[in-house]
Formats: C-alpha cells, structure tokens, sequence
C-alpha cells in the first residue's frame, strides 16, 4: 500500500475511528490525509512504515486524534515528533517504541505541547534523558525500559509526574536503588512498577516500596530478590503481587 492508495480510500471512510497501517510503506502524508478526510478518527497505528521519510509539510490541527503508536519507525527524529506535537495537540497516548533517533528535545517539546498526553513509550529509545523536563506532566503510563536513564532522570521524573501510576524500568541499566526510592516517594499514586533486570538495583528495595508507597500493587522485582515467607505475609498484608 502506498501513500496515493490511502489518499484515495480515506474519502470514503468518513465515520472511521480507529485504522492500523502497520507495515505498510507510508509516509506521513498518509496519517495528515486520514485526519483531514475522516473527522472521528481518533486511533492510528502506523509501526514499521516510513513515518520518517515523507516530506514536511503544514497541516491542519487535527483535536479529534488521541492514540498515535509510531513503534518501530527508526528514522523518526525530534522534527517529525515536533510536527505531530503541533498538528495533534491533544494526544492521550503515544508509542514511540524503537524509535532510536529520539531525544529529550523531542519528547519534553511533546509533553509541553500535548498537555493531556497520559500513557508514553520510549522502550528501546536509547538515547532519551529526561533532565530538561521543568514542567509538570500528566502521565500515568511511563514506559522507559531498555533505555539509558539513570537516577537523576528518575528524581525528575518523580518531582514532574506526580501522577504516575505505571512506571517500566525493565533492563535500565544506569538506575539504582536511589533513584528508585526518589519515584516511590514522590509519586503518591504509584501501583506498578517493574524493576526486571536492573542489575544495579538493590534487590532489597523491595520490601522498602512496599512500606512507603502502600498505593503498590505490582512490582516485577530486580535480581535476586529473596521471596522468603516473612516476605510473602508482607505482600498478601499490603495486596501486592511480586513478579
């Protein structure tokens, strides 16, 4: 499928809401073409197309559109995010999983610009920081796994999304038992957070979360963790599954 083919078929797709292009070799031309024809849509999945290689153009602002998932598009950098910031203000959730040309000028322009934004995946985005995020954030789904952070961008999170009820630091490798401490306090809201393969981690923080931030209701634990009874009894007391 191609860009003209979707140009073509979204004019008879009026009362769509929801569309997955996902492998195809699209451009975001396609996505802009979908929003100007189809006035309820509200949900596009376009993983592995070509969002990166279309030429920019100004598009309408298009307020219907609030779930967006651009997995997998490795040629996506911060002037396209920029773009869909601007065009899709009030995006609720965006998946920019794999995409490893994102930075923290990409994501916190995002953030700013989508002020209703709550569930955001960066999985795998490598070389994303969240140290210039000076403004409060309304996330409650944060996805980070595989990624480069490390305690100070956990304090910032921690202090900027205080919302926060999902927090994935699976295979983080920079994070330690400090920075997680940070989010478990400060995130007052907190009920899932994974911890799997984070080697530097202390895996007797466990018991720690569960005591500070009785809001917990799952925790995938780092390495190692010792699940002896005493344990157990404190996670049925406090209803929180271990992983």
């Amino acid at each position: 499928m191609k860009d003209s083919h979707v140009a073509l078929f979204s004019s008879f797709l009026g009362d769509l809401v929801s569309i997955n292009l996902s492998e195809c070799m699209l451009t975001e031309s396609s996505l802009f073409e979908l929003n100007r024809k189809c006035p309820s849509l509200n949900e596009i999945i376009m993983a592995c197309t070509r969002t990166a290689h279309g030429i920019e153009r100004n598009c309408d602002v298009s307020p219907q559109l609030k779930y967006l998932r651009l997995a997998n598009n490795d040629k996506l950098q911060n002037k396209k995010i920029v773009m869909f910031a601007s065009n899709f203000p009030n995006l609720e959730l965006l998946d920019l999983s794999n995409c490893f040309d994102i930075s923290e000028e990409g994501i916190c322009h995002v953030l700013r610009r989508c002020s209703k934004i709550r569930h955001l995946n960066l999985s795998r985005c490598s070389i994303v920081k969240l140290l210039g995020m000076n403004f409060e954030a309304q996330l409650e789904v944060l996805n980070l796994s595989y990624t480069r952070v490390g305690d100070e961008d956990l304090y910032v999170i921690s202090k900027r999304c205080p919302r926060l009820l999902q927090l994935s630091l699976q295979n983080c490798e920079n994070i330690t038992i400090e920075g997680v401490i940070h989010v478990v306090k400060n995130c007052t809201q907190l009920r899932e957070i994974n911890l799997h393969h984070c080697h530097e981690v202390n895996a007797n923080v466990v018991v720690s979360m569960v005591r500070l931030r009785p809001s917990l209701r799952k925790i995938a634990a780092p390495p190692n963790f010792p699940l002896s009874d005493e344990n157990r009894k404190l996670f049925l007391r406090h209803g929180c599954h271990l992983e």
